[in-house]
């Protein structure tokens, strides 16, 4: 076969063939021009933009019979032979497929030979990163110290594996990918040579899908001509690319767009049918929706959409439908729905679901009548139940109260929320939230003891005073994160019940991780009490399975509650509140008592 593919026969041969990578080039051919070439270099970037090109590059620059030059001549015997990969003073290294340290170990030994004909030795090891790390320490002191006249030149897709030593042997170049502009372009030209007609909008098709890599678009633009002779159509482009008709998502966003639920589960039907992946197609459906997002909050700037002109006025008359506020939190939506594809056994119902519950997506209050019903929910008026102002001990009504024990406690006269001592059973919990009210002023009143305190100290002091019961718990958790993972693992499942002043009861869910903590119950103690400063005694009370006696039974279950938690964050109209007032979530508190 003497057929050249593309990708090779329009590699870049030259500084001035190097597409989109001036930032690289111009300080390699100063570097020629004023002899300053360093011994190692670091070419990073992702696949097909020209990382090992430009190391052939430098090295015909170097060896040319008229260099070292900027611009080699490419027809002495030195540049053919380094473009053919015949050349004894090029060497390349696949570390890829040799990553051992006697690999590294011949390339050291051939250091030391002087270059032969050529003016210096060069080194090309391309996919560095996977080098053992045997074969990066043999390598340090060679590119600490090499002979004269070699170069090193590195390339690799992942920098971040290279240990650092070597890195900072090098000069480090980091190579970007190639805009979908700059593709197309190159596209042209090789079409152009090539005597192949392809419409600018196939072009631009061929670029969007090498995500950012020309030589992957090379790789297809060679496919595209071996499915047609001479002349290339859009139609077939769509077929070798496999595309999403654009037509599929749209019809299922203006279905969406108009609250017509059925029309887009007929629009996703259709989709199926015409054999377009669900993980795909809900790519494209994202992208069509971020289109609608632009052109409702950008409607001058049409640039910023790529759609031919009956694609534009469709989405167009879409989103003038919509206000760009719920067309947000479609995407989010949608975006959500991401996640459960990868996992999902069959994705075409995940998109469905996921088609229905954007198409039935309530419209979102006004900042105005938000604030309005907050307000008349906090500022003690009967909430949303419709129930009496709630009972609170007087001085402590913005005191916060354990989430477990607090749709209990409503049930009781408001007196005896302050009565329970620190060691009472479940049934006292409140006594926490009692607590809460007259620490604050306790601290305040010592301040040149608290002057004198440490800042850790404070911190500690800081988290569990004031704060919700659960909060201090989750801040317990992120501390115990930090100095004994398998403790912190053990931990995710349970729930602080009581916080005395030296005690803490935590109720764990039966199972493996409750024995885990049990066994394990001093190493507990001890990070509890360097997280709170101060000698903590710890009690665990494992979560009864129903049907126990109500006697010992908590009042509730903290493990259900703290779903319960979960759940009112996942709310619809929570995120919708939280994403129009900019706000965030302080405390979560059940708003009726128990039946």
């Amino acid at each position: 076969m003497s057929y050249e593919v593309l990708a090779r026969k329009w590699r870049p041969t030259r500084f001035d063939d190097v597409v989109s990578q001036a930032h690289v080039t111009t300080p390699l051919r100063n570097a020629i021009a004023s002899d300053r070439v360093p011994h190692a270099i670091l070419l990073t970037g992702p696949r097909g933009v020209g990382k090992t090109s430009l190391a052939r590059i430098l090295a015909r620059c170097l060896n040319c019979d008229e260099g070292p030059t900027e611009s080699p001549c490419g027809k002495c015997s030195s540049c053919s032979e380094i473009a053919s990969g015949r050349s004894v003073d090029v060497q390349e290294v696949d570390a890829a497929s040799r990553t051992s340290v006697d690999d590294v170990r011949e390339i050291i030994e051939s250091v030391r030979y002087a270059p032969t004909p050529g003016k210096t030795r060069i080194f090309v090891i391309d996919e560095v990163h996977m080098l053992s790390t045997a074969a990066f320490n043999a390598l340090l002191k060679t590119l600490e110290e090499p002979p004269p006249r070699s170069l090193f030149v590195l390339a690799t897709t992942n920098v971040e594996k290279i240990p650092y030593t070597v890195v900072s042997r090098c000069q480090r170049y980091d190579l970007r990918r190639v805009s979908v502009e700059e593709i197309a372009g190159r596209l042209a030209e090789v079409a152009a040579e090539e005597s192949v007609e392809i419409s600018a909008a196939s072009l631009r098709a061929v670029a969007r899908a090498a995500e950012g890599s020309l030589r992957d678009a090379l790789t297809l633009f060679d496919q595209l001509l071996t499915a047609g002779d001479g002349a290339v159509g859009d139609e077939r482009v769509a077929q070798v690319l496999d595309l999403v008709d654009r037509g599929y998502p749209l019809a299922v966003l203006e279905a969406c767009v108009a609250r017509d639920a059925a029309a887009a589960l007929l629009a996703c039907r259709r989709a199926s049918d015409a054999g377009i992946d669900p993980r795909r197609f809900s790519a494209e459906l994202m992208r069509n929706l971020r289109d609608l997002v632009v052109l409702r909050v950008a409607p001058g700037e049409p640039s910023l959409i790529e759609a031919s002109e009956d694609e534009l006025a469709r989405l167009k008359a879409a989103g003038e439908r919509e206000e760009p506020a719920r067309l947000r939190r479609m995407f989010r939506a949608l975006l959500r729905e991401q996640e459960d594809l990868a996992f999902a056994p069959d994705a075409q119902a995940v998109i469905e679901m996921a088609v229905v519950r954007l198409a039935t997506m309530p419209p979102g209050d006004d900042v105005e009548q938000l604030l309005a019903r907050l307000a008349s929910w906090d500022g003690g008026g009967s909430g949303p139940s419709g129930g009496a102002q709630r009972a609170r001990p007087e001085g402590a009504s913005r005191a916060p109260r354990s989430d477990a024990r607090s749709s209990a406690s409503r049930s009781e006269p408001a007196p005896a929320k302050a009565e329970p001592l620190p060691a009472a059973p479940p049934q006292a919990a409140p006594n926490a939230a009692s607590q809460a009210p007259q620490a604050a002023p306790d601290t305040a009143l010592q301040a040149p003891q608290a002057a004198a305190e440490t800042a850790p100290v404070e911190a500690g002091l800081e988290r569990s005073s004031g704060a919700p019961v659960e909060q201090v718990f989750d801040r317990l958790r992120r501390f115990a994160q930090e100095r004994n993972r398998g403790l912190f693992a053990a931990l995710d499942d349970g729930t602080l019940l009581v916080r005395g002043e030296d005690m803490l009861r935590i109720g764990l869910r039966p199972g493996i991780s409750a024995e885990r903590v049990r066994g394990r119950k001093a190493d507990l103690e001890a990070v509890c009490s360097q997280f709170f400063d101060k000698p903590m005694r710890v009690e665990l009370e494992i979560a009864e399975a129903p049907g126990a006696d109500d006697a010992t039974r908590p009042a509730a279950d903290p493990i259900q509650i703290r779903e319960t938690r979960k759940a009112a964050l996942r709310n619809d109209a929570v995120n919708v509140a939280l994403e129009v007032l900019e706000a965030e979530i302080v405390d979560i508190r059940p708003l009726g008592g128990p039946s």
